[in-house]
């Protein structure tokens, strides 16, 4: 039997590394659906009633989230008490409190006690959108739940227990929307929660504005950070065989123009990408973030950039360079709420005719950014640190269409973003050598670029396509991240 060794001795089994990686696991909500027992007496029909609105809800809830566990009518103590336990031992993520009466609050907290620790949701549940002219006392009482949750998020206030709300009716799509922003904002945690981060180098120097505490991050997003010493990532350099070069080389350029790169300048950066690429496999990794400048295009004579960009399309990783943790978990979190890769820039020029302004990229960024595979070409690296010869990256512009800006830095009492929605343009093509974007924003570009940088940002921005700047925002709430958001375009 083999000896257990560390990863670190480049042993085939390891003890510090997880066997089966980070899996994906889709989070389990508990559903507490609550009327009171006093008003089934009162009014014979109610009961029926009610469980005829919770069994629509339910339906409706569960086309989007099959994996639900739903307590069954809360309507007693004992009931509440049963329900608690109920939830507590099938091991929901989040609880979705539905009233569809009025219910008194020592019953609901009952029930809640056993799940205080995890996130609360709370619908006031409608069944219609506006009254009954037409109805009496027990079709408003049939409609009570805005009198229950008054009196429970007040009492939930003086307990000092966090929450989020949601009114609406049965059949209301904007509230099941609002469920749906809240619960992907969690599904964000949890894809966080113990997925592993390597990063080969370090901070670039004096960038102290993206330095920061492993210990903190780990504690406010959950990640392990794996340091991954070069000569891990040399060993299986030397490990890479010509035909898996060879392959890799014909699916580039078979599907990309050339633009000033030599097919030597190619097979070395092809040849670091199979290694970084076996790398992440052997460590079990979810994301990579590296120092390209002035260390691997040092040691290995060429860039990184196409081997992390390999990594995001074909692994489904997120990969970022210079130290730029937070920004890759910035990364990771747009990757969780689209299921696409998203784009790192820095912070660049604006333009006062377009009202826009540009990221400049660092050659990490996945071909489907771009209008199509035909506005991609593999260029040289345009910044050489060490290199000889010139390295290989993608050149396009970012597609057009409602995109998303974000990144957060460390401050005294945690971590902070910025955060904005934005429209990604199309603009004059640059000869570039390099991925960028344009942005436009909603007021003056200058103005706007002054309001982020009194707040106080990392050089580098994240860019995703598509708005996800309710879930973003309720991330923050989730993880008590402080931000600046600025709405529209």
């Amino acid at each position: 039997m083999e000896r257990i060794k560390s990863f670190e001795e480049g042993g085939a089994v390891v003890g510090d590394i997880l066997t089966r990686g980070k899996t994906k696991r889709n989070i389990k909500i508990g559903v507490l659906t609550c009327g009171y027992f006093e008003y089934w007496r009162m009014f014979p029909g109610m009961l029926e009633n009610v469980t005829s609105d919770f069994k629509a809800f339910g339906e409706n809830f569960s086309r989007r989230y099959p994996n639900a566990v739903f307590s069954g009518m809360v309507d007693t103590l004992d009931s509440a008490d049963e329900a608690g336990r109920r939830l507590k031992e099938a091991g929901v993520d989040a609880v979705l409190l539905v009233y569809g009466t009025y219910v008194a609050d020592f019953i609901t907290l009952t029930a809640l006690d056993y799940v205080k620790e995890l996130p609360l949701v709370i619908f006031s549940m409608q069944n219609h959108e506006s009254i009954d002219v037409g109805g009496n006392y027990e079709d408003s009482l049939r409609n009570s739940s805005v009198i229950g949750i008054s009196q429970l998020t007040g009492t939930l206030r003086k307990l000092e227990r966090d929450y989020k709300i949601i009114v609406g009716s049965i059949h209301d799509e904007r509230a099941y929307r609002k469920m749906d922003v809240l619960f992907r904002a969690l599904q964000v945690v949890e894809d966080l929660r113990e997925a592993n981060i390597g990063v080969i180098g370090h901070v670039f120097r004096g960038m102290y504005d993206l330095e920061l505490s492993k210990t903190f991050l780990k504690r406010t997003f959950g990640v392990n950070v794996i340091l991954v010493q070069t000569c891990h990532l040399t060993e299986l350099w030397e490990q890479v065989t010509e035909a898996e070069v060879e392959e890799q080389t014909e699916k580039l350029t078979s599907r990309f123009e050339r633009k000033n790169v030599t097919v030597e300048d190619i097979r070395r950066a092809v040849r670091l990408a199979v290694a970084m690429k076996k790398l992440a496999k052997k460590l079990k990794l979810n994301a990579l973030c590296f120092l390209d400048q002035h260390y691997l295009q040092k040691q290995f004579n060429t860039s990184a950039r196409i081997g992390s960009s390999l990594l995001m399309e074909e692994e489904g990783f997120s990969a970022n360079c210079e130290g730029d943790l937070l920004g890759l978990i910035t990364m990771m979190m747009m990757k969780s709420l689209t299921g696409k890769s998203a784009f790192m820039g820095e912070w660049g020029e604006y333009d006062a005719a377009a009202n826009s302004c540009m990221l400049m990229g660092h050659g990490v960024g996945t071909p489907d950014l771009a209008p199509s595979d035909s506005d991609v070409r593999l260029a040289r690296t345009p910044e050489e640190w060490g290199m000889d010869g010139g390295g290989l990256n993608y050149e396009f512009l970012v597609k057009s269409g409602p995109a998303t800006i974000a990144h957060m830095i460390e401050v005294k009492d945690g971590y902070k973003m910025v955060l904005s929605d934005v429209e990604s343009i199309e603009f004059p093509k640059i000869d570039y050598d390099e991925i960028y974007a344009m942005f436009r924003v909603k007021q003056n570009v200058k103005e706007y670029l002054e309001k982020i940088f009194d707040y106080g940002v990392a050089h580098h921005c994240i860019l995703g396509l598509g708005n996800m700047s309710e879930e973003l925002n309720a991330v923050c709430d989730y993880l008590k991240l402080d931000r600046l958001y600025i709405k529209g375009v």
